[in-house]
């Protein structure tokens, strides 16, 4: 027999192709083999993607470092993170709009319409629009500042040679997809509650900051002084490019959308 993916010959008693690494498929496809490959993949406890998951918070010099280093089997490589990432990403958004559509106008923040002028309504009205803009496109937005944040993190670390723009983008990667996957779990969890989700959205850049110190602070042995001066100069560089972003998408909203002509009394 040969295998179904690189074609090379078999013997009849392997379960994996010593050549490609492929599992030998003997069975047709059936909802039973499509649950039982999805369970396999992404949710058994020797599988790589728990262990990505968890070592990603515990030991993520390894599991980054491993990678660029040419480990590939261990863990789940960056694309393949990513992948699951926006996965999750879309499965908040297909939720929210579908069961929950009120969940982003966070109401609680502003007062009654009685009592408003028509410049708080308005002011009112362009939030809203913002954060279900935001909400609704954070995969993309993200993906759009993965070539940003992989630049500023060389442009930060530019004193330490190992690793070039490429691998600063895998580093990246791997932090970006582990707080995407993390936050998406909380909105879940918190979505049938406007004022929680607020508060979980509100702590969300906390969380990635803390986050991509402690993924760098690992991954260059830093000192407690060395990761505060890192930590300075990244949000210094990282406020410059938000603020780019939020008048580029300013910009947008107003030339190429309806938002403000909605909001117009």
């Amino acid at each position: 027999m040969n295998c179904k993916n690189c074609q090379n010959n078999l013997r009849t008693d392997y379960s994996y192709c010593p050549h490609c690494g492929a599992k030998v498929i003997r069975n047709r496809l059936t909802v039973k083999n499509l649950w039982y490959d999805a369970t396999e993949r992404f949710f058994n406890i020797d599988n790589t993607f728990l262990i990505t998951f968890k070592h990603l918070f515990t030991k993520p010099d390894e599991v980054i470092g491993g990678y660029i280093s040419g480990v590939r089997k261990k863990y789940l490589n960056p694309i393949s993170y990513l992948t699951i990432a926006i996965t999750f990403g879309g499965l908040f958004v297909y939720v929210c709009t579908e069961f929950y559509p009120n969940a982003l106008d966070f109401d609680f923040l502003y007062q009654s319409g009685e009592s408003m002028t028509e410049a708080e309504k308005m002011g009112q009205d362009f939030q809203k629009q913002w954060n279900t803009y935001l909400f609704k496109y954070q995969s993309l937005v993200y993906i759009a500042m993965l070539p940003f944040l992989a630049l500023i993190s060389r442009l930060v670390f530019f004193n330490k040679k190992q690793f070039n723009l490429s691998e600063h983008f895998v580093i990246n990667i791997y932090a970006y997809s582990q707080m995407s996957i993390l936050i998406n779990i909380l909105y879940l969890l918190t979505i049938w509650s406007s004022k929680m989700l607020y508060y979980v959205s509100f702590g969300n850049m906390i969380f990635q900051i803390l986050f991509f110190t402690w993924v760098f602070f690992k991954i260059f042995n830093l000192t407690i002084k060395q990761t505060i001066i890192k930590l300075l100069l990244f949000l210094v560089l990282l406020g410059v490019v938000f603020t780019l972003f939020i008048i580029g998408i300013s910009v947008y909203l107003a030339f190429f959308t309806d938002t403000f002509q909605k909001m117009t009394p």
